[in-house]
């Protein structure tokens, strides 16, 4: 009942406390390598994962240096905003910014910057200074939109769980497991270079090359959708960027270009 009352009071996803986020809590705090529910939590990622975090052919790249989002992304929701050349939400409710340019066959690697910024909250009638973490994306989905592959969670749950979930975060409903990484808190205002890695079956995230956390499916979801999601923290995303590992040749990259209206006619000048 006092993790129910903690979590309604300030946790970033409102939802109860489930057996699978209870036995992640005790995970975390023991530290300890075991096997539970086919999953195997480590103390640290496969060696193959670090030759990951570089080279690789650069496919897509998108600076944001625009003022829309333009035909490659689908917005669920207007509070995804771009302002100053940088991606913005304060409040998606899991409602997400999906890049519609397929992902790469095979292995990849997907980096970008972020960050998390306290914001002030209103809490029992009082404002109140707020910094829940809590940055999100999710990546090899089968369509774009919100659970349909896997969720990368850094500083979830008020900044204490950093977490790979196939399809439900809570790791609740068919097919859904969860995969906690070593605690390692988001720092507020840190611009985090973050880094999705799929090498075969596994999956990695890794903020500024600091592992975050693995997980390997042997069922993969071979989905080919990537996308940018919040809960209800004030997150801010730019340079993405698109690597193929894979050892066959791939075309030149593309970049996202500026959304303009085209210049008017002015026949007088």
């Amino acid at each position: 009942m006092l993790a129910l009352a903690l979590c309604a009071a300030g946790c970033a996803e409102r939802y109860p406390d489930t057996p699978k986020l209870v036995e992640a809590r005790a995970l975390e705090a023991s530290g300890a390598e075991r096997t539970t529910a086919g999953r195997t939590r480590t103390a640290g990622p496969p060696a193959v994962l670090a030759k990951a975090l570089k080279g690789g052919r650069k496919v897509f790249e998108d600076q944001f240096d625009r003022v829309d989002f333009g035909p490659n992304w689908k917005i669920e929701t207007p509070d995804w905003r771009i302002e100053a050349g940088e991606v913005h939400n304060r409040k998606a409710d899991n409602a997400g910014a999906w890049l519609l340019e397929k992902l790469p066959n095979g292995d990849a690697r997907i980096e970008y910057d972020a960050r998390s910024m306290p914001f002030v909250q209103e809490i029992k009638g009082k404002n109140q200074d707020t910094f829940p973490g809590d940055m999100k994306c999710e990546s090899w989905n089968t369509e774009p939109t919100h659970q349909r592959g896997y969720a990368f969670i850094f500083g979830g749950w008020n900044n204490r769980v950093n977490r790979i979930a196939r399809i439900e975060e809570h790791g609740n409903g068919p097919g859904a497991w969860v995969q906690d990484g070593p605690p390692r808190p988001v720092e507020s205002g840190h611009v985090y270079r973050m880094k999705i890695i799929r090498v075969g079956k596994t999956v990695a995230f890794y903020a500024d090359d600091q592992y975050l956390g693995h997980a390997t499916d042997a069922d993969f979801i071979e989905g080919r959708y990537f996308g940018f999601n919040n809960w209800r923290s004030h997150l801010v995303f730019d340079n993405l960027a698109v690597y193929s590992l894979a050892k066959t040749p791939e075309a030149a990259p593309k970049a996202q270009q500026a959304h303009q209206e085209p210049a008017p006619n002015n026949p007088g000048n």
